[in-house]
């Protein structure tokens, strides 16, 4: 891993763990990880259609949820060309870095969050150290932002 985003790994899941996207609506999570892999020695970005057959998706939002999601990652800074690439659920990235012959790994991982409201007890750890969901109505539930970064 590149010593150049090594130290803000933890500040990276925190700003995730707060912003927690439903599934084909993760916008603002897929530009953030973007722009984390670009800063990285990736060979090449794929993102949304660029990296799988879109008809191949399945339990696509209604087209207000994708619509809100969309507003939503834009109003927080999220790159306009990058989103227009994510258009109508388009979301995900695949990054590739060829490192010759040997093995191969590949790595999948989930992004989205949960339409579960995240705990704001004193005891919770999210909530006691600043980085409890943001979003009132979606949380990592399942350690998802945990192995995105």
């Amino acid at each position: 891993m590149a010593e150049s985003i090594r130290g803000r790994l933890p500040e990276l899941r925190r700003e995730l763990h707060r912003y927690p996207e439903p599934g084909w609506c993760e916008f603002y999570t897929t530009h953030r990880l973007v722009e984390e892999l670009r800063d990285l020695d990736v060979d090449e970005l794929r993102v949304g259609p660029e990296a799988y057959d879109p008809d191949d998706r399945m339990a696509i939002p209604p087209d207000d949820r994708l619509d809100e999601w969309f507003d939503r990652a834009r109003e927080r800074g999220a790159d306009p060309d990058l989103l227009e690439t994510m258009a109508g659920g388009n979301t995900g990235v695949v990054a590739v870095a060829d490192r010759g012959e040997g093995p191969s790994i590949g790595l999948r991982v989930d992004i989205d969050g949960l339409f579960i409201e995240e705990s704001a007890a004193a005891d919770h750890l999210p909530a006691a150290e600043g980085f409890r969901s943001e979003t009132g109505e979606t949380m990592h539930a399942c350690g998802h932002d945990a192995h995105m970064t």
